[in-house]
């Protein structure tokens, strides 16, 4: 075999590359507006596991169906943590300016309160883009793995932490454009390769609550459809 050659081991390599670094591009921008940023994380690592972890090279089309379908929920979910966010900062900001003051104690509450977020934000996203499910479930299932996997959840984080010291670092360097094109695309790549046995382990949990969810639409949709006959049979005695 043709290592050159489009079967070979350094074409698909190089493929799987470029298809790992546009992820990344499109992920940087459709997260520009801010508050798509959760969709577009959704849509990164639904598109990141189908095209660059199982080779169906078409990572813009998977982009951009998880983004289209996650897109209301993922923005809700965003503005939530957005405004947890601010009100955390607030906070931080509040106690370290000399306006307010915690014992040890309370800090150490505090610093891990925060720590808990940052992995749910971390979960919550990767947890969409594989499972429908309510907003609720979305939210608060990404806590529970975050307390019962800390110590892993605190390594995704130090992972997060040190792709952003590197873009900090190369600011002023040459290396920041190019960095900043690969470091989304690798990060959300590894992403997968850390969270998805946390997934697959935790699926059953998610399927059952898609069922849920699937058996109330269905409930919901079912009334309406005898409200309607009901009203109708109503107007045709009248």
């Amino acid at each position: 075999m043709n290592i050159f050659g489009m079967d070979g081991k350094l074409y698909k390599f190089l493929d799987k590359f470029w298809h790992m670094v546009w992820i990344g591009v499109l992920w940087i921008v459709c997260s520009l507006p801010i508050i798509t940023i959760g969709a577009s994380s959704t849509a990164a690592y639904y598109a990141m596991v189908k095209s660059v972890r199982k080779s169906e090279d078409k990572p813009t089309k998977d982009f951009f169906k998880s983004f289209k379908q996650n897109f209301v929920q993922a923005t809700i979910m965003t503005v939530i943590y957005l405004v947890i966010g601010a009100a955390f900062a607030y906070a931080a900001w509040f106690y370290y300016h000399g306006q307010g003051a915690l014992n040890m104690g309370l800090r150490w509450i505090f610093y891990i309160i925060i720590l808990v977020y940052l992995c749910t934000i971390t979960y919550a996203f990767s947890w969409l883009s594989r499972y429908e499910m309510s907003t609720v479930h979305a939210l608060t299932y990404p806590i529970a793995i975050t307390l019962m996997h800390l110590r892993f959840s605190i390594g995704l984080i130090v992972f997060w932490a040190a792709a952003i010291i590197g873009l900090y670092w190369a600011y002023n360097t040459f290396l920041f454009a190019p960095l900043l094109i690969l470091i989304p695309g690798l990060k959300c790549l590894l992403d997968t390769y850390m969270i998805e046995p946390l997934l697959k382990k935790y699926e059953p949990i998610a399927l059952s609550a898609a069922e849920g969810r699937a058996g109330a639409e269905n409930e919901e949709s079912a009334e309406e459809e005898i409200t309607e006959e009901v009203k109708e049979d109503e107007e045709v005695k009248s």
